[in-house]
């Protein structure tokens, strides 16, 4: 006895065909040669060695501490264990002082703009020196 399928599946049925007629031309044109070259792929991947040579930590550090003018910056390096550069900072500034901690970021954010197109993962903590006493003291 045939078993009959609701509409729904045959719905998924044709949109997954549909995907892979999409996606098989965009994955063929991407070559290493475009990769060699440190162009972005037409799937918007760019390979973690282009970004990994221009950027570093002590890079990262030091333009946090010019730009926001941090009190103390710390810059961890985690593209270790994933596929693309990412980076975890800690940065302390007088000049969080009262600022919601989206401002606050956004001010990092504005500092590292010629950098963060280039980085995959960004997680940052913003401290106001008072909080960073605090926290020192635990």
């Amino acid at each position: 006895m045939p078993v009959s399928l609701p509409l729904c599946f045959d719905a998924i049925i044709k949109s997954n065909k549909a995907y892979v007629r999409e996606v098989a031309p965009v994955r063929a044109q991407s070559s290493l040669v475009g990769v060699r070259a440190g162009v972005l792929s037409p799937l918007g991947c760019r390979p973690s060695w282009t970004t990994a040579m221009e950027l570093s930590a002590n890079y990262l550090q030091e333009k946090l501490q010019r730009d926001p003018e941090a009190e103390h910056a710390e810059v961890e390096d985690t593209t270790f264990n994933r596929c693309a550069c990412s980076f975890r900072v800690l940065v302390v500034s007088a000049k969080f002082e009262e600022k919601p901690l989206l401002q606050r970021h956004r001010l990092v954010n504005a500092c590292l703009a010629e950098e963060l197109p280039h980085i995959h993962a960004f997680e940052q903590k913003t401290l106001t020196p008072e909080q960073w006493a605090r926290e020192q003291q635990k």
